[in-house]
């Protein structure tokens, strides 16, 4: 069993490098998928760089550096498709972030033991923020064994227990490594999830389950989450604009995987709650986001 590492990344390329120098010295990380954009001439060519360093470190550097801006959807399905085209059964790819940090220096052995049972295809890991976002941070509820799983059931909305386990779980964080071959089979996340991205891991996890693995949260695979404000490819400043993108994303997600009337309606009353706290122009733009995803469905 080898391992990948996809890490997408827009406007950082100093985060990568940061990145990049923590992965160099991970036993049993050969080979990186970098995709990177930047609307500046000077950070594209930072980047280029970057992948010229990162060619000493490790055995296969496969990268797509562009100018503009393709998204979080496209940007991590580039990495899957170079995936596919590079690497065989034998590997499985870790879904990392630019804004990442492994600690480790021995990390995929918990993976290995996970993945070499053939009814799991993903194994989650635990992101450990190190600093609270002011914008639109995540639900993590970590105070109660399994407490995030049961309301996640009975709500239809995402908590995350990022803490306890090993345990089987429906979701998990956006750090995974998956078996190649459901790569290959055509997993891939589905372009409709625009702007922040909010649910595109959800998808993609949806499509494992249902193709019959099991999805196995580990906490001792895990990372540190620098958390950062700006740049990436699912940062957006604008506190309205973020509400929007959450209702609509969510709302897609529910109706594509035709989840229960009862938890679409008190899922998205926990977000317009959550929206209204952060005052009237968020739940605003969460009530737009949730008008047009139903008049697009119905």
């Amino acid at each position: 069993m080898k391992f990948v590492i996809g890490i997408p990344s827009f406007n950082r390329p100093k985060p990568l490098e940061l990145a990049l120098t923590r992965l160099a010295h991970l036993k049993g990380i050969d080979n990186v998928i970098i995709v990177a954009d930047a609307t500046d001439p000077v950070l594209l060519d930072k980047y280029k760089e970057i992948v010229k360093n990162a060619v000493n470190y490790f055995n296969d550097v496969i990268y797509d550096i562009k100018l503009g801006r393709r998204g979080s959807v496209n940007a991590r399905n580039k990495i899957f498709g170079l995936a596919n085209q590079y690497f065989t059964d034998d590997h499985v790819l870790i879904t990392y972030d630019d804004d990442y940090i492994c600690p480790l220096k021995v990390w995929p052995s918990p993976i290995r033991k996970w993945l070499s049972n053939e009814a799991i295809g993903i194994v989650g890991g635990r992101v450990i923020n190190l600093r609270h976002r002011r914008i639109d941070p995540d639900f993590n509820l970590n105070f109660l064994p399994y407490a995030a799983d049961v309301l996640t059931k009975a709500t239809g909305f995402i908590f995350l227990d990022a803490k306890h386990g090993p345990r089987d779980v429906e979701y998990t964080t956006p750090l995974m490594a998956i078996k190649m071959n459901l790569i290959k089979k055509g997993l891939r996340y589905d372009p409709e999830y625009r702007g922040t991205g909010y649910r595109e891991e959800s998808d993609l996890q949806e499509q494992v389950r249902r193709l019959g693995y099991k999805i196995v949260f580990e906490p001792r695979f895990y990372v540190y989450h620098l958390n950062l404000e700006e740049g990436g490819n699912r940062a957006l400043q604008d506190v309205a604009t973020r509400f929007y993108w959450k209702t609509r994303n969510h709302t897609y997600f529910m109706l594509k995987h035709q989840k229960p009337i009862h938890k679409l309606i008190l899922s998205n009353l926990i977000i317009m709650v959550y929206a209204l706290l952060h005052g009237s122009k968020a739940f605003a733009s969460a009530m737009q986001g949730l008008r047009e995803t139903l008049s697009l469905k119905c």
